[in-house]
């Protein structure tokens, strides 16, 4: 984002021209920046889909200009950055979050960071009760769960084929007949989910935290370090030792909103 003034936003919220198309040139930038962010789909790029999210960015930076109540510019930018990411993660879930409904959808997403990103633990979360107090029936959980996936059941085609199952894939991978497929075998596929996912998420962030986050859990090929051992972790790989800790926690975070969001 480009620079702008106190007195522009304020004149900008009067509808001065000349100050709303500074905001607009200041914020363009970063609408681009959120909307490809938020258009990524299984981590694929979607191009059309980026176009109607910057669309939605721009519309959310008009309404985060007249609700603006602060002073400084830095205030407005954070304003305007929480404000497109809350309307773009609305419009996500809407476009993929198909068979379960927008509330469904953000119910699972905060039980999936309670399971610890195990969509199957996070579906039971959602009957239980989550945090906020919320529940969803078994019915809305499930159907939450498989749209937050995509297409991962048994019983239920594969997009992309000619009605392949999940239990016809795996009866090929492991050289069984399809009805003989049960439920430890889907299982088996939960782990390679969540493992793939996780090296997916990883391959996406940056250098440093994708290292010292590997090294903290010790995910292969990296071995196990833990929390404790950070001064020889920052030697091993040439990092000062007062900046592991934030990375770590940095990464956790990036982590955390990269993997929710990447379905």
């Amino acid at each position: 984002m480009i620079s702008l003034t106190p007195a522009q936003i304020q004149d900008a919220k009067n509808n001065e021209l000349s100050a709303v198309t500074a905001v607009i040139e200041a914020t363009e930038e970063r609408v681009l920046q959120l909307a490809s962010k938020y258009a990524t789909i299984s981590y694929e790029p979607n191009p059309h889909l980026a176009e109607d999210m910057a669309q939605e960015a721009r519309t959310a930076v008009w309404l985060a200009l007249q609700r603006f109540e602060g002073e400084t510019v830095a205030e407005f930018f954070a304003y305007v950055d929480t404000t497109i990411k809350g309307v773009l993660s609305d419009h996500r879930r809407t476009e993929t979050r198909k068979g379960a409904s927008s509330q469904a959808a953000k119910d699972f997403e905060a039980a999936l960071r309670v399971a610890g990103g195990d969509p199957y633990l996070a579906e039971r979360v959602c009957t239980v009760g989550l945090p906020n107090g919320r529940k969803l029936s078994r019915e809305q959980a499930n159907a939450a769960r498989l749209a937050w996936m995509g297409v991962d059941y048994l019983d239920a085609p594969i997009a992309g084929t000619e009605g392949e199952t999940l239990a016809d894939r795996l009866a090929d991978e492991l050289d069984v007949p399809a009805d003989l497929v049960e439920p430890r075998d889907l299982d088996d596929a939960r782990r390679r989910f969540i493992r793939q996912r996780v090296h997916t998420v990883l391959g996406m962030m940056g250098a440093r935290q994708r290292r010292v986050l590997k090294a903290t859990f010790g995910i292969a090929p990296v071995p196990f370090y833990g929390t404790e051992n950070d001064k020889e972790l920052a030697a091993d790989i040439g990092m000062e030792y007062s900046q592991i800790r934030q990375t770590r926690a940095k990464g956790r975070a990036a982590f955390a909103d990269m993997y929710v969001i990447g379905a």
